[in-house]
């Protein structure tokens, strides 16, 4: 299992993001000197989101993105309000390792402009219950088999690397995880495809559950941030 440190960009700067809502930006923050931390202390990989990109600010961060792909050594992945095959061949080509592309849940637009790209991880944001985000801020109702079902076939059109679920609701709230996330991931660790988390992550006992279900990494952020937990003391379980 991979733990994975997450930052959040807003303006070149990290941002402690709430609910896909940026709640506090660290104005002294150098998020090239950031990865290369997370690098020193041993993060096999690292997770990289636009947040401008994400909520259409008219802003893009991609300069300091490729800026952190090329200082460090370890794998980056890169998400945040990519929605088209020309953003993701750009990161691909400034040696991001994968891209976090986010699709309209149970629908086959856009299918078709990332078809054949190599190393593209399917986006989905949970709501909880049956209610997922669309590709904007509208929400979109399907059962779990459905949602699971639909990224059988997307995978089909592309070819994934893996699938990114997201718990919208506990992104950044230090909650921890609700059963309902636990089961909807036991649901879609049936279309066999690596399987990623983020959202709410607070301890060892939600990374041991995350584990329990097939997740196969982890995104963690404000809880590393805030001294919640600790990558040194999470390695044990990254190196497993």
């Amino acid at each position: 299992m991979k733990i994975i440190p997450a930052i959040d960009l807003m303006g070149s700067k990290r941002v402690e993001v709430v609910g896909h809502v940026a709640e506090k930006t660290l104005e002294d923050s150098d998020p090239v000197k950031i990865a290369l931390y997370w690098e020193k202390a041993g993060a096999s990989m690292i997770h990289l989101v636009d947040i401008d990109a994400a909520l259409n600010t008219g802003r893009s961060n991609a300069s300091i993105i490729k800026k952190v792909i090329r200082s460090v050594r370890i794998p980056v992945q890169v998400a945040g309000g990519i929605r088209s095959r020309k953003q993701a061949e750009d990161f691909l080509s400034n040696g991001a390792s994968r891209i976090v592309v986010r699709l309209k849940p149970c629908s086959t637009d856009a299918e078709a402009d990332f078809s054949g790209l190599d190393r593209i991880v399917l986006g989905i944001d949970y709501l909880g219950g049956n209610m997922f985000r669309g590709t904007g801020r509208e929400s979109i109702t399907a059962r779990g088999e459905e949602v699971a079902a639909w990224v059988s076939k997307v995978d089909g059109k592309i070819g994934l690397k893996g699938v990114l679920l997201t718990d919208v609701e506990r992104e950044g709230s230090l909650s921890g995880l609700r059963d309902e996330t636990l089961s909807f991931l036991t649901i879609l660790r049936k279309t066999g495809l690596e399987l990623m988390y983020a959202g709410g992550v607070t301890s060892l006992e939600d990374v041991l559950a995350l584990k329990k279900t097939g997740v196969e990494g982890v995104i963690i952020g404000k809880a590393f941030y805030n001294g919640l937990l600790s990558l040194e003391a999470l390695r044990r379980i990254d190196e497993d």
